[in-house]
């Protein structure tokens, strides 16, 4: 009988701390699901924020894309715009070649001017070569061309 009274003592202990265990467990479990009744909408909100950021990325990325193919589109233009300019100046220094050829060959001509009616004591004046235009004289003169 001692026995048994210990045996139904222990079990009583063993009784209250499960039911002290249980409330515990109550209690806790209680409190884990007010924490994922304020966790849930906070998971919603990163999902679409999340979301949002994936979008935004692919804009991004779309963007880039374009910038990619403008400044292609800049690099193509300025190699044309060098080559346009090479030839540019290529064509510049064959003109200046021209030019000068032309002086040299212009250079056998000279310009000679007379007196339309010749006045005793004066002597015909020849007008000097200039690359300016030479201004119109005063009075009226006839202009010879003379190859030398």
């Amino acid at each position: 009988a001692a026995e048994v009274r210990k045996l139904a003592e222990r079990s009583q202990v063993a009784a209250q701390e499960i039911g002290e265990l249980a409330a515990s467990s109550v209690g806790k479990a209680g409190r884990a699901g007010q924490l994922l009744d304020e966790i849930v909408p906070s998971i919603g909100k990163t999902a679409e924020l999340v979301q949002e950021i994936a979008a935004a990325s692919n804009e991004q990325s779309v963007g880039t894309g374009q910038i990619n193919t403008a400044m292609g589109q800049l690099s193509l233009n300025t190699q044309q715009n060098a080559a346009a300019s090479e030839e540019l100046s290529a064509t510049a220094e064959e003109m200046s070649a021209q030019a000068t050829e032309l002086l040299q060959l212009m250079a056998v001509f000279q310009v000679a001017v007379r007196e339309s009616a010749r006045r005793p004591g004066k002597a015909a004046t020849a007008v000097p070569r200039t690359r300016q235009t030479p201004a119109a004289p005063a009075s009226p003169v006839e202009t010879d061309y003379v190859r030398f």
